[in-house]
């Protein structure tokens, strides 16, 4: 039988989540409120308040809102080579673009983990890689380094 520790890590992040999304709401209407100032904030905003709210009760209704497991965590030799590639990924942006270099990332990181199967690591790390690529750039106001993809 397992056992369980008591942790309020989770509880900490949703409520942040709730917290900064209400506030970056209400600042969003306070600027503006015009409808298409809010076209996309506040739809998405009241996604991201459902799911926690969702997550809330799913967690209250398992009695596991404020306990996880006590199976002693990942160990750090585990953990050290993740926290290491992202760093490698943070330093590479610049020479690689953020495209290659997120496909990149993602794929290692998929490895790290134990992903074996060719053909779902290139086809996720490929989709999700120029996906969040093409989605920033033409979302943010400013030019990011690209190397496949137009700036």
């Amino acid at each position: 039988m397992t056992t369980h520790k008591r942790d309020y890590g989770d509880l900490l992040v949703l409520m942040a989540l709730a917290g900064f999304t209400l506030w970056y709401l209400m600042d969003a209407i306070r600027v503006s409120s015009a409808i298409q100032n809010l076209l996309l904030i506040l739809p998405l905003s009241l996604v991201v308040l459902a799911i926690v709210l969702l997550e809330v009760a799913i967690r209250l209704k398992q009695g596991t809102l404020l306990t996880r497991p006590d199976d002693g965590g990942e160990p750090l030799h585990r953990t050290l080579p993740v926290v290491g590639l992202f760093a490698a990924y943070v330093i590479s942006l610049e020479t690689l673009g953020f495209d290659v270099a997120t496909v990149l990332f993602v794929a290692l990181f998929l490895l790290l983990k134990g992903e074996r199967n060719w053909l779902l690591l290139g086809g996720y790390s490929l989709a999700f890689g120029f996906g969040t690529a093409f989605f920033f750039a033409e979302m943010l106001p400013y030019p990011m380094h690209m190397l496949v993809l137009p700036d």
